[in-house]
C-alpha cells in the first residue's frame, strides 16, 4: 500500500518535478550556505536537515552525477507529498538538491518520513526519519556585549537568546581569544558591542552581572559552555585586548539540534595590572587612604584620575558606583598622589585612569581590593628617651598609633658617627624600651620603626624615626644622647653620678676611724688612773665590773640544796 501511495503522488507530481528539474536556478539565495552543510557534515544521515526557528524546516542531499529524482515526505497516517526541490551546482559537476518545506507542513513532536526516489527507476534512494523539534540549527544569540567586570583579569559577556519564543531551551558557547593572536579561532569581525575599562559609560555600570556557581571561565583561546544569558571570563591576561564570540545550541532537554554558527566578535580589553604603575596605597590612621604611583616624567602633560569603591557585590545600587578622588597631585619625577576616605567597613578596590594627549585609548590600572586594616602604613615612632650608663643605651619610645599599640613590631638600628654599618635588632612585639651594648670612648646614631603584624592589623614598615646622637665615655662608662625628648634623661644621670662620688667619699673616711678610736680611748683611761685615781675606779666600776668567785658560790649553792633535802 505504501508504494502504491508513493506511485501515486509520484504520477501527481511528475509534471512539476519536471519542468523545475530542467529550470535553470533561481536568483534568490540560496537555501543552503556553505557555512550550513559544514555545520550538519559530522552526521552520518544521506538526507541533511535542520530548522533555524522550528517554525522552518529545510533538507537536501549532494549528487555527484546528474539525473532526476523525486523527494517525498509525510507525517504518520497522512498521505506523502511531494517537495519542490530546487537544483544547485556547486562546480565539477556536484551538485545540491534542496526542498524547503511550506510553513504549513512543519509540525514539532511528530515523526516525519522522508523519501527520494529515482525517476528512472523509480526505486528508493535515500529515506530518512526525523522530529523536526530535533534539527535545530539556530543563528547566534543577539545583542552581545563586552566589558571588564570590575576584578582583576576578568571580563563579563552578555548576551539575548536568539529566539524569542524559546527564551530557556538553548546553551550558549563562548570562546575568547587575544586579539594579537592571529591563530586563534576567534573572528577578526568586529562588533561595536565591546568597551574598554577606562570608558566613561562604564564608571557606572561595571558588573552589573554578578558571577555565580555554574559560571565556568575559560582561559584565553578556550572554550566554555553554559545555559546563562551572561558570563564571567576569568583568568584573563592583565591589559590585553580581547575578541569574544558566542552561538547556541538547543539544550538537548524539549529541543535538539547542533551547535550553530559563530557571532561576530565583539572586543573588550583587560585593565593594566597596578603593578606597571608602582600604585601602593595604605592608610597612616585606619581612616584615610593615601595612594601614590609614578608615571613616564617625559608624558608631564598625561591626565591621571583615581577611582575607588568597594568590591563588586551584585546588588547594582548606586553605593557601588565609582567614586573619584578628587585631587590628584603631581610630584617630582612623574609621581602621583591622591588620599581620599574611603566607606568604613568594607575592601577597597582602586582604578587608575592614565589619558595620553593625541593617544588613545585610555589606559586603565586596576587594584586588586584590599582592607584597611592589611594596609597599614603609621608614622615613625617617637624617641622619647635614650641613656647611656656603663657602656649600655637605654631607647624608650612612644608607639605611632596607640590603637595598634599591642599589635606593633619594632626594629631598632644604631652605628657609629659618620657610619653606615648599621646593626639592626629585633624587638620583642609591644615593647616600649630596648637596652643595646655600646663601645665606650665613642659617639653612635640610633633610630627606631615600627610595623603592625598582629592577627589583625598588618602592614608595612614606618620610616625611621630622628636619628638620636649618643655619647659612650670611656672614662666613668656614662653619656649623654643629645635629640628631642631626651634632655631630661641626662640630668637623671648627673644627678645619679653625684650620688656615686659621694657614696665613694664616705667609704674613704671609714677605714682611719676604726684604727683611731680605740687607742685615744686608752689614753684617756691612762690619763684618769694617774691624774684622778678614785674617778678612774668608778668608771672602772662601771665598764667592767667585778667578777663573782665561782667556787666560792657553788659551794654556798651545794650547802641549802643538801638542807632542803634534809
Amino acid at each position: 500500500r505504501m508504494a502504491a501511495c508513493l506511485c501515486q503522488g509520484w504520477q501527481l507530481s511528475l509534471l512539476p518535478a519536471i519542468l523545475l528539474g530542467l529550470r535553470s536556478p533561481p536568483a534568490a539565495p540560496e537555501p543552503v550556505t556553505s557555512q550550513d552543510a559544514a555545520l550538519l557534515a559530522g552526521g552520518s544521515e544521506d538526507i541533511l536537515c535542520f530548522s533555524r526557528s522550528f517554525e522552518d524546516l529545510t533538507c537536501f542531499w549532494d549528487e555527484e552525477t546528474t539525473g532526476m529524482y523525486h523527494f517525498y515526505y509525510w507525517y504518520s497516517r497522512d498521505m506523502p507529498t511531494a517537495c519542490v526541490v530546487s537544483t544547485w551546482h556547486h562546480g565539477a559537476g556536484r551538485r545540491r538538491h534542496v526542498c524547503v518545506f511550506p510553513s504549513q507542513d512543519v509540525r514539532l513532536f511528530t515523526q516525519l518520513h522522508l523519501r527520494v526516489l529515482d525517476a528512472t527507476t523509480n526505486h528508493t534512494k535515500y529515506w530518512r526519519e526525523l522530529s523536526v523539534d530535533a534539527v535545530g540549527l539556530i543563528a547566534p544569540p543577539v545583542n552581545i556585549t563586552a566589558r571588564w567586570a570590575g576584578a582583576a583579569g576578568q571580563l563579563c559577556v552578555s548576551w539575548q537568546p536568539p529566539l524569542a519564543d524559546f527564551l530557556n531551551f538553548f546553551l550558549y558557547e563562548v570562546q575568547c581569544c587575544p586579539a594579537s593572536s592571529p591563530g586563534m579561532p576567534c573572528s577578526t569581525t568586529l562588533n561595536p558591542g565591546g568597551q574598554h575599562p577606562g570608558d566613561p559609560s562604564i564608571q557606572a555600570t561595571v558588573s552589573t552581572h554578578t558571577p555565580r556557581a555554574g559560571a565556568a571561565s575559560p582561559g584565553a583561546g578556550q572554550r566554555v559552555v553554559q545555559a546563562n544569558t551572561w558570563v564571567v571570563l576569568r583568568d584573563l591576561q592583565p591589559g590585553v585586548r580581547y575578541h569574544i564570540q558566542v552561538r547556541s545550541k538547543p539544550d538537548g532537554t524539549s529541543m535538539d539540534g547542533v551547535w550553530g554558527p559563530w557571532s561576530q566578535a565583539v572586543a573588550a580589553e583587560t585593565p593594566h595590572s597596578s603593578g606597571d604603575i608602582g600604585l601602593c596605597c595604605t592608610t597612616p590612621d585606619l581612616r584615610h587612604v593615601r595612594c601614590e604611583w609614578s608615571w613616564d616624567p617625559a608624558d608631564p602633560h598625561s591626565s591621571h584620575q583615581l577611582f575607588y569603591r568597594p568590591p563588586p557585590s551584585g546588588t547594582g545600587t548606586r553605593e557601588d558606583a565609582w567614586q573619584q578622588c578628587e585631587e590628584v597631585s603631581r610630584g617630582a619625577q612623574g609621581t602621583y598622589a591622591c588620599t581620599f576616605q574611603p566607606k568604613a567597613g568594607s575592601a577597597i578596590s582602586i582604578l587608575v585612569n592614565v589619558t595620553r594627549i593625541h593617544m588613545l585609548p585610555t589606559l586603565s590600572y586596576f587594584k586588586e581590593p584590599f582592607w584597611l586594616h592589611q594596609a597599614v602604613l603609621t608614622d615613625a615612632p617617637q624617641l622619647v628617651q635614650a641613656t647611656v650608663s656603663q657602656g649600655r643605651l637605654s631607647l624608650q619610645w612612644l608607639p605611632p598609633l596607640e590603637l595598634l599599640a599591642e599589635q606593633l613590631d619594632y626594629q631598632v638600628r644604631y652605628a657609629m658617627e659618620n657610619s653606615h654599618d648599621w646593626k639592626v635588632l629585633q624587638v620583642p612585639r609591644a615593647a616600649r624600651k630596648e637596652v643595646l651594648d655600646l663601645r665606650p670612648g665613642t659617639r653612635y646614631h640610633a633610630q627606631v620603626r615600627a610595623q603592625p603584624s598582629g592577627p589583625w592589623y598588618q602592614g608595612s614598615w614606618s620610616a625611621w624615626s630622628k636619628p638620636v646622637v649618643v655619647d659612650a665615655m670611656a672614662d666613668v662608662g656614662k653619656g649623654q644622647g643629645r635629640a628631642g625628648g631626651c634632655g631630661q634623661r641626662s640630668h637623671v644621670a648627673d644627678r645619679r653620678r653625684w650620688r656615686f662620688q659621694c657614696s665613694s667619699s664616705d667609704a674613704g673616711w671609714l677605714i682611719p676611724s676604726v684604727t683611731v678610736v680605740p687607742l685615744l680611748f686608752s689614753a684617756v683611761l691612762l690619763g684618769l688612773r694617774c691624774t684622778f685615781p678614785s674617778l678612774y675606779s668608778n668608771v672602772k666600776q662601771k665598764l667592767w665590773p667585778p667578777v663573782p668567785d665561782l667556787h666560792s658560790a657553788l659551794g654556798t649553792f651545794l650547802q641549802e640544796s643538801s638542807k632542803h633535802g634534809q
